[in-house]
Order: C-alpha cells, then structure tokens, then sequence
C-alpha cells in the first residue's frame, strides 16, 4: 500500500530538499506518520521523531551481508531489517512501474500532468490492494523477473546474531 506520495518537483531536485520542504511547508499538506509509527528513510534523510533512519558508520546494504562476517549485535541487525524492508518498497514501486509504463516515461507531458499521472497511479494500485486480494496481474509481475531489476537476493542471507 503506497501511503503518501509528494510529487510536484523535476527529478533534478535532491530528496532531501524535496523531503525537507514538504515537512516545513504546511499547505503541501505532507502526510505524516500517525503517532507510535514510522516512515523509513535512508542514509540521506535525518532521523528524527516519526521518521527511522539507519545507524551509520556500520554495514547497511544487503549484499554487504552477504559477503561479509555473520551479522552481529543489534545495530547490526536493526540495519539488516531497515534495508529489508526499503528494499520491499523500492521493490513494490518497481512493480507499479512496470504495470504502467507511464511512470517510466513522462517527460513528454507537463510537471502538472506528470504529478496527477502519479496521483492517479498511486490511486489505483491503493484501490486494487484493498479490494483485490488477488490481484493475478500484479501478483505475475511480481514473479517475472524479466519486468524487474533486482540485484539483491536476501535468501541467501540470515539474520543471525552473536551480542
């Protein structure tokens, strides 16, 4: 389920200042994370309250666990399941692009029609996850490979601790 989107800026714009400005600007209208739950950023975004960044200075990225010593203490393990889970979004984003190849063009049209592409994307795939659970089209984009760049393979990879 994508939860909030902000679109409306040109990709050559940081995320960071993009992320930042949707914070401080009240009228953008930015949703944030209800009280006790969090919205993940990476290693480019502050951590502050509401919003979970990963501990720095210590392995992140999947394939660091992989070929590297087994993972070990809790920082350890906390970076493990943040890259996890970005990289189930990141993954979930790719899906929504390659169901509409829109997404992956959008050069030719207006910021302001690019910004209601999103919108209304967003807003169908938000509409079909709540009330197809079985969605055949999404779930077989899922399985083949060919629509998806993923170079990361975490089941080769477990999490196991010494402290």
């Amino acid at each position: 389920m994508v939860g909030s989107q902000n679109s409306g800026w040109e990709g050559s714009a940081h995320d960071t200042k993009i992320f930042m400005e949707a914070l401080r600007k009240l009228a953008l209208h930015f949703a944030h994370p209800p009280q006790g739950k969090y919205y993940l950023v990476d290693s480019g975004y502050p951590t502050f309250m509401g919003f979970l960044g990963l501990y720095k200075k210590t392995r992140y990225h999947i394939p660091q666990f992989r070929i590297g010593p087994r993972i070990r203490g809790r920082v350890e393990v906390f970076n493990y399941y943040h890259s996890s889970l970005r990289s189930t979004i990141e993954h979930a984003f790719d899906l929504c692009k390659a169901r509409w190849k829109i997404l992956g063009n959008m050069s030719p049209f207006a910021l302001k029609t690019q910004n209601q592409i999103i919108v209304a994307c967003m807003t169908i795939h938000n509409f079909i996850q709540r009330n197809d659970k079985s969605d055949g089209e999404f779930d077989s984009l899922d399985e083949d490979n060919e629509y998806i760049d993923t170079d990361e393979d975490e089941s080769e990879v477990g999490p196991s601790t010494t402290t």
